[in-house]
């Protein structure tokens, strides 16, 4: 799955359908593009993740999945 990042460093991920996500899962998306030109007609400076954002973002959303429940 190829990752995007938006200029305000968000990341998107480019589903099967070509639709860009705000999260992997595109059920569990609260953003959402209808491809890739449609996000760079909003936001020309998107551009494909680096592996270290990639590793970043993935470590990012399984702290968030992992926290739940629990007391810090």
């Amino acid at each position: 799955m190829k990752m995007y990042i938006a200029s305000d460093g968000w990341p998107f991920y480019q589903q099967k359908d070509g639709t860009l996500t705000d999260t992997p899962n595109a059920r569990d998306c609260d953003l959402s593009y209808d491809s890739l030109d449609q996000l760079l007609s909003f936001d020309e400076d998107t551009r494909e993740a680096t592996l270290d954002e990639r590793k970043r973002w993935a470590k990012v959303r399984y702290e968030h999945n992992n926290s739940f429940g629990k007391v810090k």
